[in-house]
């Protein structure tokens, strides 16, 4: 009987479970073993390198094309500095095996944080890339052929693509860049700056097709369902960000965000999810919970960081779209905000996380399951711990679940670069 690499992982997650069940005392010693036989072996490697700049961006995005054989990134000859709109950052594909760099294209709407929200076409995933770019000072979104050039525009920036290819979730990048500039693009003009919660501007649902698109979900209409409990926020501009579907595609979550004054300035936002036509809203994480990062595990469960306690720090929390049933894991491992990202068949959590002390971000294996975790390595980051310009590590698992992509710094010349960290599962 052949056994697969999926199989292996799933016999040793299988084994990550049974050592978490709470055996009988004289049964610890082979539930610890088991425990340990199910933790994959790391190797960690430095896969570009510069004089250049090389990253990817934001975390739950696969930057490996259909065939694992290259990633898609971009490169830029600078980290020191938000993009001015004449900064074009190369698009480019990265060799998995060599780290060789091929420039395909260029794009000038990117920042550190997201970089220009690359994408591998689901439709064309070996062929194919979409990614923001400005044209006549407007942002729009690029489909490109890596191996032709051949490129057509969609008229909308996009901010996240459904799995099945046939649309984007897009916001508007002026209003981004406006209110939280670290996810916006310099000189973009928000069209409702006066207007701190407007009824035309939110999610766009665009057709990958054709480039039509209609607003699906409006700013107004979340903040008439907010401030009944929150009157403050009528004196404050409202946005949305962070567009992501479920795994089917067939509804999406959103945060709707803004400043909050006292006694410093905070980011203070709300998840709400609803149907790909706007239909069936429902606020799943209050406002006033601090929520800041997120991944779908299925279709209906959610995993996202907030203040579930009101304790006045960040748990991991994982519930049910429309249900109340939260249920904090990882405690003791995973503490504090990162961005975790469910492996492609569920099993696993990636995250990272800050040490303020040591100046690194590590990186975080964690098998719910389980309850258990393992750290997979840590990364200096120098002058780019926090920050608008800071490198965070927004790990991507690839297609196959056995590697990791960061953004993160070499310790030579201190350059951005993409470093994957490989699994090896049962070995």
């Amino acid at each position: 009987m052949l056994i697969t690499r999926n199989d292996m992982r799933s016999l040793f997650a299988f084994l990550l479970f049974i050592a978490g069940l709470g055996l009988s005392h004289g049964d610890h010693s082979q539930a610890v073993a088991a425990e340990e036989a199910a933790k994959p072996k790391v190797a960690i490697r430095q896969l570009t390198s510069g004089p250049k700049h090389h990253f990817f961006g934001y975390y739950g995005i696969c930057p490996w094309n259909k065939s694992g054989n290259y990633l898609v990134c971009l490169e830029s000859d600078f980290q020191d500095h938000l993009p001015k709109p004449d900064e074009a950052a190369s698009v480019v594909l990265v060799d998995a095996k060599t780290g060789a760099v091929n420039k395909v294209g260029e794009t000038r709407a990117w920042n550190f944080q997201q970089g220009a929200m690359l994408y591998w076409n689901p439709l064309k995933p070996d062929d194919e890339i979409l990614f923001n770019d400005r044209k006549d000072d407007a942002i729009v979104s690029v489909a490109l052929d890596v191996h032709t050039g051949q490129k057509r525009y969609l008229p909308r920036g996009i901010s996240d693509v459904a799995h099945n290819g046939r649309h984007a979730l897009c916001l508007d990048y002026g209003r981004l860049y406006r209110t939280r500039p670290v996810v916006g693009y310099v000189g973009v003009k928000d069209p409702n700056a006066d207007n701190p919660h407007p009824d035309n501007d939110g999610v766009f649902l665009m057709d990958l097709a054709t480039g039509e698109s209609k607003l699906v979900l409006s700013i107004g209409e979340v903040y008439r369902r907010l401030v009944g409990a929150h009157p403050e926020l009528k004196d404050r501009d409202m946005f949305f960000n962070h567009t992501v579907f479920n795994k089917d595609d067939s509804r999406f979550f959103v945060l709707a965000r803004c400043w909050e004054p006292k006694p410093k300035p905070y980011l203070e936002s709300a998840m709400f999810t609803c149907n790909t036509d706007g239909s069936d809203l429902r606020e799943v994480v209050p406002f006033g919970k601090g929520i800041s990062h997120f991944d779908w595990k299925n279709t209906k469960e959610i995993l996202a960081t907030f203040d579930l306690d009101g304790k006045g720090y960040k748990q991991h929390v994982l519930f049910t779209d429309g249900l109340k049933d939260y249920k904090a894991i990882g405690k003791g491992f995973l503490t504090g905000d990162g961005h975790p990202a469910f492996s492609p068949d569920g099993q696993w959590i990636v995250n990272d996380r800050n040490d303020s002390k040591t100046g690194a971000k590590s990186l975080q294996l964690y098998h719910p399951a389980g309850g258990t975790g393992m750290a997979l390595g840590s990364f200096p980051m120098k002058d780019y711990l926090s920050g608008d310009l800071r490198c965070d590590l927004h790990p991507r698992w690839n297609r196959a679940g056995d590697a990791i992509c960061v953004d993160a710094l070499e310790t030579t010349h201190w350059t951005r670069q993409l470093h994957v960290a490989y699994l090896e599962f049962g070995k």
